[in-house]
């Protein structure tokens, strides 16, 4: 099927023997996160709202990346 507008991110970082592929969707594009298969496959809301960059007020979009613990973001194995 056809997949949201969405990021292809690699991450590099000291500590890490090998980069870690993650996705960036927008919040802006809530119809086509609903059915992108990729996005649909993740576990849950809070798996999914770890990837979905959010909109802010001077038309950017912001999101955090966590390598660890609560609210980690969901990497995909390549």
């Amino acid at each position: 099927g056809l997949q949201a507008p969405h990021l292809d991110v690699s991450v590099f970082a000291r500590g890490l023997l090998h980069r870690l592929v993650m996705r960036i969707y927008f919040s802006d594009e809530a119809e086509a996160n609903t059915e992108d298969p990729v996005l649909s496959a993740l576990p849950d809301d809070d798996a999914r709202s770890t990837i979905i960059a959010q909109s802010d007020d001077a038309g950017g979009y912001t999101l955090d990346i966590r390598l660890q613990g609560d609210g980690e973001t969901v990497f995909f194995a390549v």
